[in-house]
């Protein structure tokens, strides 16, 4: 990927990228690109029902990485249900 170099033209920004912080996040409604998600707990639902699609189309052996550390074990996902609250309290903090 380009990078910045794109923009400026500038050989220093091959593969530089922007990226977008999450200071304020929770104030920054609607969500993505197309602003399909009206809150935080709809990003969340996006990803986990991401996570549950790639475990069910992904066979062993050689699972993505994105949901196994050695490509024959699911030992991955988005978040544990437990941990949502506290995920949220988070990317509302900030």
């Amino acid at each position: 990927d380009p990078g910045r170099l794109l923009l400026t033209g500038q050989p220093a920004d091959l593969s530089a990228m922007d990226t977008t912080q999450l200071r304020g996040i929770s104030r920054t409604a609607p969500y993505f690109h197309n602003n399909s998600a009206a809150t935080l707990e709809e990003v969340l639902d996006h990803y986990e029902a991401f996570f549950r699609f790639v475990v069910r189309q992904a066979a062993p052996p050689n699972l993505p990485a994105i949901i196994s550390s050695n490509g024959s074990v699911v030992d991955r996902g988005f978040i544990a249900p437990e941990e949502r609250p506290a995920l949220l309290a988070y990317l509302r903090k900030l």
